[in-house]
């Protein structure tokens, strides 16, 4: 990953328990030297999966794999510096967060609403067979 490529490709891996190494507990530990990204975020450590890096350790934004992040990246071996030094705005930030926020509660909304049409749909299904039985059966 040299160059001003930009191919990362990552996983998390996991120690001899099933754990993975970055878990919460781990990163806690070394929080004095915490490393954030440009969200302000404390960064996680994942390790690279390509071919010319094959495990070496980086820190990237935690909000990467959510769609939502400021392409922060760094070699944790303190190799290279930073690729992406741009902060983002505080109210582009906040403006994402509402947004977020306000997905999440649209969801909410379409899986209640789902729920109550699927009651529905059981409801009807159940009193529709129902009378087609006692439809047959009075015959």
């Amino acid at each position: 990953m040299g160059g001003g490529e930009r191919s990362q490709s990552s996983s998390s891996r996991n120690n001899s328990v099933g754990r993975p190494y970055g878990s919460k507990g781990m990163r806690n530990r070394g929080s004095r030297n915490a490393v954030f990204c440009n969200c302000r975020l404390q960064t996680v450590m994942k390790y690279s999966t390509t071919a010319e890096n094959s495990g070496r350790p980086f820190y990237g934004c935690p909000n990467y794999e959510y769609g939502i992040h400021c392409n922060f990246f760094r070699w944790a071996d303190g190799y290279e510096e930073p690729i992406c030094t741009t902060p983002i705005q505080q109210e582009v930030l906040h403006q994402l967060n509402w947004r977020m926020t306000s997905l999440e509660s649209d969801v909410k909304t379409v899986k209640i609403f789902t729920m109550v049409l699927l009651a529905f749909v059981v409801t009807f299904g159940v009193c529709l067979g129902f009378s087609l039985l006692g439809f047959i059966f009075n015959k």
